[in-house]
């Protein structure tokens, strides 16, 4: 597949710096867009950078069309959609970028003029959505916390499709607890600088289990406060069965029998995994 400079990941700081490289398409294949950028690289080793304003851009006409955005709480089946989304051909998945994280993160961290981080978000997305091969659209699957920045989100895209995906509260606490990094970390950070944007000034962190919980609410009190016309709520498994009826509807996709029969073979692997590590059939609701 051809390549094009992309953004890769974001500096976290007061004046925040896209760092760009030339990535190979494949990287949209993986489950996480920059294991996939990394790999096709070989690892970390030295390659040409480029600063995000090196980017010539086509005309917004010439650009992927963006079909949705996918929210999410945390180990919901996210992974699993964005991966049934990119089976098609013409559509490219872009899955928890670290050029959007990291732009987020320095916001958040050095209080930052949101018009100023908007217009940079912006470009890291419209970089996306550079065209190769036979892409026609684009969907942005975010990181779980990214969901607390929805506002920015639709200033810029007013008229995007966009959806949430839930789950059972207490599988998903379970889920967390029994897994490392993300914000099942932030737990034990000594210093609440970043917990005091996710968690209601009341809360008081008297177990990590409460504070889950806690977590996981708050997002669903942010997709509460900017629910519109444009949203398709979803639930862990239930989406499953809903995939061709509902959420191909919902982001106004078609996919061939092909395509479904390859969705449907897609259920007996591991969703995070590039390799394609058996996961058993997954439990369909009827």
């Amino acid at each position: 597949m051809s390549q094009r400079i992309f953004p890769e990941y974001t500096i976290v700081d007061k004046e925040p710096i896209t760092i760009c490289k030339q990535i190979n398409g494949e990287a949209f294949d993986y489950p996480f867009f920059n294991e996939g950028a990394i790999a096709l690289q070989g690892g970390n080793h030295i390659k040409k950078q480029y600063n995000l304003q090196e980017i010539e851009l086509l005309d917004d006409s010439n650009l992927l069309e963006i079909k949705g955005f996918i929210f999410h709480t945390s180990h919901c089946g996210s992974t699993l959609l964005s991966r049934m989304l990119g089976i098609s051909s013409k559509i490219r998945v872009i899955s928890e970028t670290e050029a959007i994280n990291g732009l987020l993160l320095s916001y958040l961290l050095h209080n930052l003029p949101e018009k100023k981080v908007m217009t940079q978000l912006k470009i890291i997305i419209d970089a996306y959505r550079q065209p190769i091969g036979e892409e026609k659209y684009i969907i942005f699957k975010f990181t779980s916390w990214n969901v607390f920045m929805i506002r920015l989100f639709q200033k810029i895209y007013p008229s995007t499709k966009w959806t949430y995906i839930d789950r059972n509260t207490e599988d998903v606490v379970a889920s967390l607890y029994k897994s490392d990094g993300g914000i099942q970390n932030w737990f034990y950070q000594p210093t609440d600088i970043l917990r005091k944007h996710f968690i209601e000034r009341s809360f008081t962190n008297t177990s990590k289990e409460k504070y889950l919980t806690h977590i996981v609410e708050q997002h669903r009190k942010q997709v509460k406060i900017y629910t519109n016309d444009n949203l398709c709520l979803l639930m862990y498994p239930e989406f499953i069965d809903k995939f061709e009826t509902e959420i191909l509807t919902h982001f106004n996709l078609q996919f061939s029998e092909l395509e479904l029969k390859d969705v449907k073979e897609l259920m007996g692997f591991y969703s995070k995994s590039w390799e394609k590590k058996p996961y058993g059939k997954v439990k369909t609701v009827k």
